[in-house]
């Protein structure tokens, strides 16, 4: 795939998955019957809220921060990236074992996070930066 439009892609989807974060935690705020759906059975709401600020600044942010940094070429594109697909992952993980240590509730958020844990870590890889000779 040509680097420009692996970019492109990129771009799109950084800002995308930004934007379906932020979107995702004004649900869980304004309506609150929704948190269920994405927690453990009996699990109080501070287990999921305890996730809104890394949430929103890292994965959310990140990943929009991310996006205008890929898409204006800048030097700490990568690096925003890296962080990003860090947060990522440790919600992507978290998300995925709350069904599997918790007798099955919580699988919208694991299937939901799902491509968390691939795409950032594998635009993270093909983004990085190349040494110029």
């Amino acid at each position: 795939m040509p680097p420009l439009v692996l970019r492109r892609l990129a771009v799109a989807y950084l800002a995308l998955q930004g934007v379906g974060v932020l979107a995702w935690w004004i649900l869980l705020l304004t309506v609150p019957a929704s948190r269920g759906f994405f927690t453990a059975d009996e699990a109080p709401d501070a287990v999921l809220l305890a996730f809104l600020i890394g949430d929103v600044l890292l994965v959310g942010g990140g990943s929009l921060l991310a996006a205008v940094g890929l898409a204006r070429e800048t030097a700490w594109a990568w690096p925003v990236l890296l962080v990003h697909t860090g947060a990522a992952v440790f919600a992507g993980l978290y998300c995925v074992l709350v069904p599997v240590l918790t007798a099955g509730s919580g699988w919208i958020a694991a299937v939901a996070m799902l491509p968390v844990l691939v795409v950032p870590p594998v635009l993270a890889s093909v983004l990085r930066p190349r040494p110029t000779a």
